[in-house]
């Protein structure tokens, strides 16, 4: 509230202003003698002012900014004992405009496409792709470079069927690619409309690259031994799987090795659990660097490891153990101290197609038994592989 007029002014007349629901000015031909609260943003707009001195007679009129983003109704009654009007200004918002504000505004991408050619987007879409505008985004020829090579074949099957179908019955999370090539994991839900008369699709994005790689984190914590970074017990047997079936498949012999590092218990009973987990690693990582890309490296429990791996045609799964046995211990300072690691393998090949990786467990370990009988620090295997065709 301002002007030389305010003191003009009754102060029940300012008091009333401020009960007042609406916005509500007193003005004259030259400026604002009162306001409420609700009516100072207003006032902020370019043109409202103008538009209040414009006020010659009582009645009702409408006012348009220029961008046409504000539609006000002005309410103006005549206040003779002070030679000013007041008004009431109440807000419009038509039809159109309100559903061009849920367009606009609307956090959530989506956009509406006939075979991949985009027809219509909101700016939410946009923003994801790194577009620079909406009008960038229906420049597009088609929606390829988004959807990317390897989910374009199924992009067009999918579209197929919800022309024919109406819905897809899922909703989808695939890997899309920004303009600037930069990739994300995005929720898709897809329905059909009616847009110029025609089919159309239309898709909402939500980008959920968080989740996914949540998710992902989740299930390799849930996969991996964390101290080691080797896979874990259960994803040794869940992921064995494929090894048995090339084997099958392609004939190859196949080695399954069990290994244990001889006296860990006393080793953390004399050094310590954080110089044993010390050990642990530095076993594994040893491990790794001697088997070959192809092979599976867990760490089955405690200080027990696990090693599948193929064999090379007329390669021997005994030596393969004695090789390892050999090859993986080490000194390892502790003070002034050296500490020898030894280790005892088990192993067995696989005898074909009827044998299963259980089976194979359970000679391994039968073996690994009788490696720590005969004394330890060495290796003991079930029997030569079979002959391979």
């Amino acid at each position: 509230m301002s002007g030389t007029g305010m003191k003009d002014l009754q102060f029940s007349t300012l008091e009333w202003l401020n009960l007042m629901p609406e916005a509500a000015v007193v003005h004259d031909g030259v400026g604002i003698l009162a306001m409420n609260a609700l009516a100072e943003p207003l006032l902020m707009e370019n043109g409202v002012l103008d538009q209040l001195r414009k006020v010659q007679a009582e009645g009702r009129t409408s006012y348009r900014s220029a961008h046409g983003m504000l539609h006000l109704n002005l309410a103006s009654s005549r206040l003779p004992a002070h030679d000013a009007w007041l008004t009431l200004m109440s807000p419009l918002c038509e039809q159109g405009h309100l559903y061009q504000q849920l367009v606009d505004r609307n956090p959530c991408a989506f956009m509406v496409h006939r075979r991949f050619k985009p027809l219509f987007a909101n700016p939410a879409f946009a923003r994801l792709f790194d577009f620079k505008s909406v009008e960038e985004v229906l420049e597009l020829p088609s929606l390829r470079r988004i959807i990317g090579e390897d989910h374009w074949p199924e992009a067009q099957r999918n579209y197929e069927r919800l022309l024919d179908k109406g819905t897809l019955g899922k909703t989808q999370v695939v890997e899309h690619f920004t303009l600037n090539g930069r990739s994300l994991h995005a929720h898709l839900v897809d329905f059909v409309l009616i847009w110029d008369d025609e089919p159309a699709v239309c898709t909402i994005v939500s980008n959920v690259s968080n989740e996914v790689r949540q998710i992902e984190k989740l299930k390799a914590l849930a996969l991996t031994d964390p101290l080691t970074g080797l896979s874990n017990r259960r994803h040794f047997f869940e992921y064995s799987e494929p090894y048995l079936a090339r084997a099958v498949e392609q004939g190859n012999g196949l080695a399954l090795i069990l290994m244990d590092i001889d006296h860990f218990k006393g080793i953390n009973d004399r050094f310590g659990h954080p110089f044993g987990d010390r050990v642990l690693t530095k076993f594994g990582q040893r491990l790794v660097g001697l088997v070959e890309d192809e092979a599976l490296v867990a760490r089955i429990g405690g200080e027990e490891f696990a090693l599948l791996m193929p064999l090379r045609p007329n390669q021997c799964v005994d030596e393969l153990a004695k090789c390892l046995c050999r090859a993986i211990g080490w000194q390892e300072a502790y003070d002034n101290e050296m500490i020898s690691v030894e280790v005892s393998v088990g192993a067995t090949a696989w005898r074909g197609p009827q044998d299963r990786l259980t089976d194979m467990y359970l000679r391994a370990d039968k073996a690994l038994y009788q490696a720590k009988v005969d004394g330890r620090n060495r290796s003991c295997s079930t029997e030569q592989p079979m002959a391979l065709n």
